[in-house]
């Protein structure tokens, strides 16, 4: 299997299963916890658990590419896929770069089906009340591509919030607070060139119209480049 069909087999059979009740923070950093669970290849009723802590730290807005340093602890995947996870989600959070640190705490191997080792564990979960806790399901191998899906997509979840606040916090300086606004509308103006690429002339026009192309130039013909 090539690198890309095993990335893509990963990312669909990885499975949130009980996502965290707490969105990354805007200002500051968020940990939270999770335990993976997964089918070991080649055995009968063997799965093995994975515990762990990913921390968010200092989201930054409109910053340099933080892509290099932004996942640090999730092992050799990080280098491999890391182009194919940036293709995949790079626009969606670049609004918000935030860096992640995964601590994996424990590993041990569990005799029961895979469906019963789920409904086990996340018993539980739900019994000792763990509301920064979630319960993931991915395979044995590249397990760390399974904990950035999760990382990346509680970003996603996050990101209305964070611009909310990100909005209030701005509101005692007018023009800070319209600086802002105009880069946070360029922000998803980028988000909807990328699904839509017919968007990409309104958003260089912003960008000329603001006055913020030349900040924006790289990322935006990096973006032209990408769906010639």
């Amino acid at each position: 299997m090539d690198k890309e069909l095993f990335y893509l087999n990963v990312m669909n059979r990885t499975k949130i299963l009980r996502p965290p009740r707490h969105t990354l923070a805007t200002f500051g950093s968020t940990t939270l916890s999770y335990v993976l669970i997964s089918e070991i290849p080649g055995t009968e009723n063997q799965c093995r658990l994975r515990e762990g802590r990913v921390t968010a730290q200092r989201p930054r807005i409109i910053t340099p590419d933080l892509w290099r340093k932004r996942f640090e602890g999730f092992g050799e995947e990080t280098e491999l896929y890391k182009g194919l996870m940036d293709q995949t989600f790079g626009e969606a959070f670049r609004g918000l770069e935030y860096t992640f640190k995964n601590d994996l705490d424990r590993a041990s191997v569990e005799t029961a089906s895979l469906k019963e080792m789920t409904n086990r564990t996340l018993d539980a979960m739900n019994r000792e009340n763990t509301p920064r806790t979630a319960l993931l399901q991915g395979p044995d191998a590249a397990w760390g591509l399974s904990v950035m899906k999760f990382i990346v997509d509680m970003s996603l979840r996050s990101f209305p919030v964070n611009l909310r606040e990100l909005e209030e916090h701005d509101g005692f300086d007018p023009q800070k607070r319209l600086q802002a606004q105009t880069r946070r509308r360029i922000e998803r103006l980028f988000q909807e060139a990328a699904a839509h690429p017919a968007a990409i002339r309104a958003l260089g026009e912003t960008l000329k119209e603001a006055g913020l192309f030349a900040d924006y130039e790289d990322r935006f013909f990096s973006l032209v480049k990408g769906n010639s």
